[in-house]
């Protein structure tokens, strides 16, 4: 497919956590909380991610490096020792209460705690490994060379300085609630910026810049990935959007955390979200070893997780890339079945070829998803639907991408603006632990931050890729009313 040259942005979010942490994971209007494990751990207790993952295999393929990863969240601090050099740019585009024709600033510093999600996120995307932990340690990156573009595109409005936190937006002359609008102008110019990948760690209501947005990002061959709310209920936009990779929140266990939203469907992928190092700020300063969940977290490893697998196969479309990923989510052999796991871990598994309610496709399996070529895979995002609610539609998706799109029967379908998510089958068994204790929900903004990621400034080539779906094939196993585990595998067992 053909590539254009284009220069590299910054993106970032914000996450909560112990101790202060602003802003954490995506919720919805009314704001939601998320789960913090003690302040005081040693930095490999928030760490089992990697091993779980596999990081140390997929890093043998891929590191991110000559990807850029955007982020879309709150402002960022990039001057913390696992974000220095690594934040080439950096975009606001939120209006100041006091001042409409002033934009607000992008940075954060350790005096206003503003960036504490934002800038956790963009480092577990991202990040050096070294920060202010035990011996100099600090967050480490799922995909350590990849570049970070940041667009803060809200503020955390339990501040003193926008107890409403009603402006944002790129319209100075506005005087409503403008965050959604910003997130939909923020992806836009992060995939016109030459952003490959897309991390959205907020939530928000419908606008159709947001719809907007998402057709300039297929346009331009990028990759969208948002979480959902910290609370079981129904995910919420920008996740809801056509052709955007969900994800929910899984613990160590390998179970959903009880924070995660429960058979709702719209669910893509789940990754780890409990219990993970990242950073918060206090009156000493930065601190690089607190422990918190969250389905930001989630998302921003799946962002980063993405960037690291596609830097393994530069050829590759964002459909292709998509692709693989779908194909090889986490099994492991279990008795005479499988299950889900962070691996895939056994002989003959199974492709799972339906979606659960849950859990998605699966568990996110980057290291087994870069050890497969794409590039003889569908040049088609296989999370678009042709479903007659969703938005932006097939159609025009296709017209966008500028390739034919066969769209998926199978996909978890997205709602327009004005319809809602279908009823929900009965509640499946809640599985996973939170381990800690319930933090402060942000109150009366439309948007709650869930990830945040770093940018470095190059020049690479974009991707061109279709966002056309690949045709489902049909499932084995279609119980999600009662099952956790994605369907589709013969003989599965599911957790």
């Amino acid at each position: 497919m053909p590539r254009r040259t284009a220069t590299v942005a910054v993106a970032a979010a914000l996450v909560t956590g112990v101790g202060g942490l602003a802003g954490v994971p995506a919720a919805s209007a009314a704001g939601t909380s998320a789960v913090a494990a003690p302040a005081e751990v040693k930095p490999s207790a928030g760490e089992w991610w990697w091993s779980a993952m596999g990081v140390d295999d997929l890093h043998a393929k891929g590191t991110g490096k000559g990807i850029t990863v955007a982020v879309v969240d709150g402002p960022i601090d990039p001057t913390v020792p696992e974000l220095r050099g690594k934040v080439v740019s950096s975009t606001s585009l939120c209006n100041d209460p006091a001042s409409p024709r002033k934009i607000r600033p992008r940075s954060a510093t350790a005096k206003n705690h503003a960036g504490e999600h934002a800038t956790s996120m963009a480092a577990l995307i991202a990040g050096t490994g070294r920060g202010t932990g035990p011996g100099g340690r600090g967050i480490r990156g799922i995909a350590p060379d990849a570049t970070i573009r940041h667009y803060a595109a809200m503020y955390d409005a339990t501040k003193a300085d926008d107890p409403d936190g009603k402006e944002c937006g790129i319209d100075l002359s506005s005087n409503g609630n403008e965050q959604k609008i910003a997130i939909g102008q923020a992806i836009g110019q992060a995939a016109e910026d030459g952003a490959d990948v897309i991390s959205i760690s907020l939530v928000s209501s419908y606008s159709q810049a947001m719809v907007d947005g998402l057709l300039t990002a297929y346009r331009e061959g990028a990759i969208v990935v948002a979480g959902t709310p910290n609370e079981d209920v129904v995910p919420q936009w920008p996740g809801l959007g056509n052709g955007v990779l969900l994800v929910n929140p899984l613990g160590k266990d390998g179970k959903v955390t009880d924070f995660a939203v429960r058979d709702k469907g719209f669910v893509q992928l789940a990754a780890p979200g409990e219990d993970i190092m990242a950073g918060r700020y206090d009156e000493s300063g930065w601190h690089s070893d607190r422990i918190v969940s969250g389905s930001s977290i989630a998302t921003a490893l799946v962002s980063g997780g993405i960037a690291a697998v596609w830097s393994a196969h530069p050829d590759a479309t964002a459909g292709q890339v998509l692709q693989a990923v779908q194909q090889n989510t986490g099994l492991r052999a279990k008795g005479s079945g499988f299950e889900t796991w962070f691996r895939r871990v056994g002989t003959d598994l199974p492709r799972v070829t339906a979606p659960n309610r849950t859990y998605g496709w699966g568990i996110f399996d980057p290291a087994d998803a870069a050890a497969a070529d794409p590039t003889g895979l569908p040049d088609a995002n296989p999370f678009v639907t042709d479903e007659v609610a969703s938005t932006p539609t097939a159609a025009e998706i296709t017209a966008a991408s500028g390739t034919a799109a066969s769209a998926s029967p199978s996909a978890s379908p997205s709602p327009s603006a004005s319809s809602t998510a279908p009823s929900a089958a009965a509640p499946a068994e809640q599985s996973g632990e939170s381990g800690g204790s319930v933090l402060p929900v942000l109150g009366g903004v439309a948007v709650v931050l869930l990830l945040l990621a770093g940018a470095a400034v190059v020049v690479l080539r974009r991707r061109a890729g279709s966002a056309a779906a690949a045709p489902g094939t049909t499932p084995t196993d279609t119980d999600s009313s009662t099952s956790q585990g994605a369907p589709g595998a013969e003989g599965r067992i599911h957790r």
